[in-house]
């Protein structure tokens, strides 16, 4: 039965070069079984060569007419998502930061019309409704910021926080 494997990844990569270069040679660079070597190929698989066996194969697979480098493309294609997904989360911070800190400023300068002397019991609503509008804000602020803090969930620890 053939297995469907996504493109640019290390089941893929190891496929795409036992392909070139045959998987005796695959076991013969990596100093594995054929079994282990064919268990990379696997989506299941929970183990990837190590760098300098990924490197050896890239290069055979080179030397035998391949194009590209297959593991060096599906580990930059990995980290850029990964990337990607740390740097859109850090966005969504700053967007956060961004909205408390509106939010705030007009909650303290509606709170510090209240100190003329002129201010009405309008001015004092205003000024209620702008800090429970900050307050809503600071508590959005708040969750996004412990996002990024390790936790018991799947992605705990993970760059950008377990919010992705």
């Amino acid at each position: 039965m053939t297995q469907l494997r996504a493109p640019r990844t290390y089941p893929d990569a190891i496929t795409r070069i036992a392909g070139a270069i045959g998987w005796e040679e695959v076991c013969r660079i990596t100093g594995r079984a054929l079994r282990s070597a064919r268990y990379w190929s696997q989506t299941n698989c929970k183990t990837v060569p190590s760098i300098a066996q990924a490197q050896a194969l890239d290069a055979a697979y080179i030397a035998a007419g391949g194009q590209g480098s297959p593991f060096f493309d599906a580990f930059e294609f990995q980290l850029g998502i990964q990337i990607e997904r740390q740097e859109a989360c850090t966005r969504e911070l700053l967007g956060e930061i961004a909205v408390a800190s509106k939010e705030f400023g007009e909650a303290m300068a509606a709170a510090i019309r209240i100190t003329q002397s002129n201010a009405s019991p309008l001015d004092v609503h205003r000024a209620l409704a702008e800090v429970e509008q900050s307050a809503g804000a600071i508590d959005a602020l708040m969750r996004r910021l412990t996002s990024f803090l390790p936790s018991m969930a799947t992605d705990a620890g993970k760059d950008g926080g377990n919010h992705q």
